[in-house]
């Protein structure tokens, strides 16, 4: 991620600049009254995913925060919460990642995830978005709320206006299905720089060996033949691609909790 943004992403990238740590504060105090409480005090569940340009580098991961720090450079004083979302990404990549810290704004600036960089002068920078829409702070900034899922992914800077900035899809699937039996998926497309949902269509989407594409309004028929928890995978050109899981279970079976 970078502070320095083009004009494209300001209203995303205002989220790295000074004014971070003041929005921040003002969501700590309304988040922190939601948070569970664990022996060693606040702790929170939430879902993190990476994806590259090719391909996902981190599947939706789940992890439980717990209270404590984050320093990437081992010095205390360049430290974030561990209960911030930074803290998340450390967790679920297991310590995957990289950056330099900026004594001015008191945050990481990510470089690197899951062996995926992109220097300060690269045409691209690891955006994070929360819940489907662009993150208002930094990822040290951000205090997620129980639940919450944290999406990073490579977006373009602006630097050329002959590459247009990915959207973000979105896939929704019904937690079950019969085996052989047809059911409806629903993609949607997040626009880059508000996150504001709309249909996304001719969007590929795959279960197993079933594929299909989307309609005008963003749904697609699937039908699996084997039973099992089944990954289905949905993308688009210059989108960013989304991912659940169904389970795919014969009559009378019953699919694990």
């Amino acid at each position: 991620m970078k502070i320095t943004v083009s004009r494209r992403a300001s209203r995303a990238r205002i989220t790295l600049a000074g004014a971070a740590a003041l929005i921040a504060a003002g969501a700590f105090a309304t988040q922190s009254a939601a948070n569970a409480t664990g022996p060693k005090g606040p702790t929170r569940d939430v879902t993190v995913r990476v994806e590259g340009l090719k391909s996902t580098l981190l599947a939706p991961t789940t992890v439980t925060l717990t209270a404590g720090s984050v320093s990437k450079d081992g010095k205390a004083s360049d430290s974030c919460s561990a209960l911030s979302a930074l803290g998340a990404l450390q967790d679920a990549t297991k310590g995957s990642w990289a950056g330099t810290w900026s004594k001015s704004y008191k945050q990481y600036f990510v470089t690197t995830i899951e062996g995926t960089t992109y220097s300060s002068s690269a045409s691209y920078y690891w955006a994070i978005w929360i819940d489907d829409k662009p993150a208002q702070v930094g990822a040290c900034d951000y205090d997620p709320a129980p639940g919450t899922t944290l999406l990073f992914f490579p977006d373009y800077d602006g630097k050329s206006k002959s590459i247009v900035a990915p959207s973000v899809l979105g896939l929704s699937a019904p937690a079950q299905a019969l085996v052989g039996k047809p059911f409806s998926v629903l993609v949607t497309s997040y626009a880059n720089a508000s996150g504001k949902p709309s249909p996304a269509s001719d969007a590929s989407v795959s279960a197993g060996s079933a594929h299909s594409t989307t309609s005008s309004a963003g749904k697609a028929t699937l039908q699996v033949a084997t039973a099992g928890l089944i990954e289905i995978k949905a993308s688009a050109p210059n989108a960013v691609r989304d991912e659940t899981t169904i389970c795919v279970h014969k009559l009378g079976a019953m699919c694990p909790k």
